[in-house]
């Protein structure tokens, strides 16, 4: 399995494992808020008199649209951000990962990269402590093997993102960042958590 099979593998991990968690959550807000406003209805009802109960029975139909309504949004709202967090907790868990589970994860990315063999590779602030220029030695060994270069270079900057690594050579730079990859899968894989996490499409 490749470093963006393993990206899209823990995105649906995590929409699997927290599917349970948010429709829970959500429907008890909305409970919450439906009951709130039930109650409210019944004890504006109890006030008044039988001359103003057909009033009282418009106002509280209002009050229960009302209640849907809001419930509704929130329920949406509670939707979107639940989705959010599927796509920002992937990042935090594969940057998370053991060193060398991380570094074989990179190392397969770059090897299965686009790249001559000759660029310049930029990695994370937080990596600079397991990917350097020994690891790029190894990745070399491995790129020599397939027939390219082997000559990869550690960039003398840090990028300012979470993991994953950005090349840059021949006029052109791969952000292969693991933002940028979540970000990308996204637009594919939107739905399916969606529909993993509220049995619906987004």
């Amino acid at each position: 399995m490749n470093g963006f099979d393993k990206i899209k593998q823990r995105i649906l991990e995590d929409a699997q494992q927290e599917a349970e968690r948010i429709i829970q959550s959500a429907e008890e807000k909305a409970r919450e808020i439906k009951e709130a406003k039930a109650n409210e209805a019944g004890k504006l009802k109890k006030r008044l008199t039988e001359q103003n109960m057909e009033a009282a029975r418009e106002h509280k139909r209002r009050m229960l649209v009302s209640a849907q309504l809001e419930m509704k949004k929130k329920v949406l709202a509670a939707k979107r951000d639940m989705i959010e967090a599927v796509f920002r907790r992937v990042i935090e868990r594969i940057s998370g990962m053991a060193d060398d589970q991380y570094r074989e994860v990179i190392a397969s990315m770059l090897l299965n990269a686009p790249l001559q063999g000759d660029e310049e590779v930029v990695f994370s602030v937080y990596d600079q402590y397991r990917l350097d220029q020994g690891f790029l030695d190894y990745v070399n060994e491995q790129l020599k093997k397939q027939g390219r270069k082997g000559q990869l270079r550690l960039a003398p900057d840090r990028g300012q993102f979470k993991a994953g690594f950005v090349l840059r050579g021949h006029e052109v730079e791969i952000n292969s960042s693991f933002e940028a990859i979540v970000r990308a899968l996204r637009i594919e894989m939107e739905p399916q958590v969606a529909e993993m996490l509220f049995g619906e499409l987004a």
